[in-house]
């Protein structure tokens, strides 16, 4: 009886992942896992924007008193700060609207430049 509990046993372990449609290759379990680590929790996202309001305003103080060394370190640290912020908390990234105005602006002439130059063979 016990001889066949454990072959009962070893069939489950070994047919189980094969029938579950949730099993994961080990590729997309890398994926997934790289994912969580390079996704910040929000309690760390937070304490990236107090940190940056912190050392902006310590800029603007060194500024005020105008101690360029004091200044020079604080600008590099929000720098870091927001380098961190970018990485970390994408969510968080203020959106540069001029940017995308400008890459919708090369987008549009890339497609009258196509026309032009092919007269009109590629259909735009």
């Amino acid at each position: 009886m016990s001889a066949r509990l454990v072959l009962l046993m070893l069939a489950l372990v070994c047919l189980a992942p094969a029938a579950s449609a949730q099993s994961l290759t080990s590729e997309e379990a890398q994926e997934l896992l790289a994912q969580r680590e390079a996704s910040a929790h929000p309690a760390e996202c937070s304490r990236l924007r107090r940190q940056i309001d912190q050392y902006t305003l310590m800029f603007e103080r060194a500024g005020e008193l105008q101690n360029q060394m004091w200044a020079e370190r604080m600008g590099e640290q929000v720098e870091i700060l927001r380098g961190l912020q970018a990485a970390r908390c994408p969510n968080d990234v203020p959106i540069d609207h001029a940017a995308e105005a400008f890459a919708e602006m090369l987008k549009l002439a890339a497609k009258g430049a196509a026309a032009y130059f092919t007269f009109g063979a590629t259909g735009f």
